[in-house]
């Protein structure tokens, strides 16, 4: 009986690193996200251009509100759904942009470029962080690697 105590922190402890926490989001999990979101009363739209480098890959994708002030969000992290599988990548803090204006953010994941190939089509969605901690994702309608 005493030995039962330690289940539940057991499993505490494995979920803080990771093993019990939500898998990464499969590509129909991804092509289900919304291509508009409605957020604090704002409907919010994302653009992506994902780009191909010699060995490397970046995707900025800029989320715009189509009235002022855009909801306080947090770009982190792009996922990219191409015909060989799901390409992501975390947007840090030096990866997040102001647009320059009250209604649009932005952020930039970067990751290896292997089995990517210009002018791909592919599908973009970003994950994004709300004040209360809930991750949202929203899809680019179209997107094309440059």
């Amino acid at each position: 009986m005493r030995r039962l105590w330690l289940l539940p922190v057991a499993a505490a402890l494995l979920g803080a690193c990771g093993t019990l926490g939500t898998p990464e989001p499969t590509a129909g999990d991804l092509l289900a996200a919304p291509t508009t979101l409605q957020v604090g009363g704002r409907s919010l739209r994302a653009e992506a251009t994902p780009t191909l480098g010699d060995d490397t890959f970046q995707v900025r994708v800029r989320v715009q509100a189509k009235h002022a002030p855009i909801p306080v969000l947090k770009v982190t992290g792009v996922y990219v759904v191409t015909e060989d599988g799901v390409w992501n990548a975390p947007v840090g803090a030096r990866d997040r942009k102001d647009c320059g204006d009250d209604r649009c953010l932005q952020g930039t994941g970067r990751g290896a470029a292997e089995g990517l190939r210009s002018g791909e089509g592919v599908q973009v969605v970003v994950s994004l962080k709300d004040e209360k901690g809930r991750v949202l994702w929203l899809r680019d309608a179209r997107a094309s690697i440059q």
